[in-house]
C-alpha cells in the first residue's frame, strides 16, 4: 500500500483514532511493582492530558467529517501542537517513573502516531 494514496480526511480520522486510543491507555496499567499496579489515571494531571487529546482528536475528526468549526487558526496546526503536548506528557512520565508497564508504552506509541500523522497533515497543508 502506498501511503501517498491516503487522503487527508483519512489521515485526520487516523490521528483522531490514535488520540482516542491514547485516552483508552490512560485506564490501563502504567506502573506495576509486583502485585501492585497503577493506571495512568492514578497520577497527577492525567485529566489535562486526556482533555488535550480529546480536543486534538475532536478537531481533526470534525474537520474530516466536514463540521463547521469556529476556529480562526488552521486545524492541523492546532492538532499538531496539542499532539506534541500529549507526547511531552507521556515522555515526562516515562522519565519520572520506574517499573513501567504496558499502558505507558502503548500511550507513547499512540501519542507518537497521532503526532506523526498530524505533522504530516500540517506539512502537506503548507505546500
Amino acid at each position: 500500500m502506498d501511503f501517498r494514496e491516503i487522503t487527508a480526511k483519512q489521515k485526520m480520522l487516523g490521528a483522531a483514532i490514535a488520540q482516542l486510543l491514547f485516552i483508552i491507555t490512560l485506564f490501563l496499567k502504567w506502573v506495576a511493582i509486583g502485585p501492585i499496579s497503577a493506571s495512568g489515571t492514578d497520577f497527577g494531571a492525567w485529566w489535562i492530558a486526556m482533555l488535550i487529546a480529546l480536543v486534538a482528536g475532536g478537531v481533526l475528526a470534525a474537520e474530516a467529517l466536514e463540521f463547521e468549526l469556529p476556529l480562526r487558526i488552521p486545524v492541523t496546526s492546532l492538532a499538531t501542537y496539542l499532539s506534541s503536548l500529549v507526547v511531552f506528557y507521556v515522555i515526562i512520565f516515562i522519565f519520572a517513573a520506574d517499573n513501567l508497564s504496558y499502558g505507558a508504552w502503548l500511550a507513547l506509541i499512540f501519542s507518537l502516531v497521532a503526532l506523526g500523522i498530524s505533522f504530516m497533515l500540517y506539512r502537506d497543508e503548507l505546500r
